[in-house]
């Protein structure tokens, strides 16, 4: 009876091993396959400016962190062209989201500024990321201007990730 109840014991902790081992990569895989969808996963990387109305493209957009707690991104803008063409200059900005509402349209939202020290201009963007787009409206603001009023500049770009 000793004997028999020893040989049950070790099977019960033999199964309970494996169960234990199975669960573990059980949470992993699960852990892994919703890290693909965070909003981390989806931004980072570089992303190419496009004009709206125009076939120029523009800047590219180097998005390297996004914060999983606060939400601030952080990366580099490279210019294509003049003066601070191909430089780098940092990007800092924000993330968020909110929980998916039924019947409504779904967006992170999205916003970032860059200060253009070659010509001590600084653009802002603000927009929202879906369908593996970024469309932002942005203002620039430069220094120096033939007029008061040509300061500020404004219009609407869309990101398209690079491959």
């Amino acid at each position: 009876m000793v004997q028999a109840r020893k040989i049950w014991e070790g099977e019960m902790k033999r199964r309970l091993v494996l169960l234990t081992c199975c669960l573990i990569v059980l949470v992993n895989f699960s852990h892994s396959q919703a890290q693909d969808t965070s909003i981390q996963s989806r931004l980072i990387g570089k992303w190419t400016q496009h004009y709206t109305g125009m076939s120029l493209q523009g800047a590219t957009l180097n998005i390297t962190s996004v914060d999983s707690v606060t939400g601030q991104l952080k990366g580099k803008w490279i210019p294509p062209s003049g003066a601070a063409g191909g430089k780098e200059f940092d990007v800092v900005g924000w993330v968020s989201s909110a929980p998916l509402r039924e019947k409504l349209d779904n967006v992170i939202t999205i916003s970032f500024s860059v200060s253009l020290t070659t010509y001590g201009s600084i653009t802002s963007y603000t927009g929202f990321f879906k369908d593996n787009k970024i469309t932002a409206s942005w203002f620039n603001i430069k220094p120096n201007s033939t007029y008061e009023w040509d300061h500020v500049s404004t219009g609407q770009d869309v990101f398209t990730r690079n491959l």
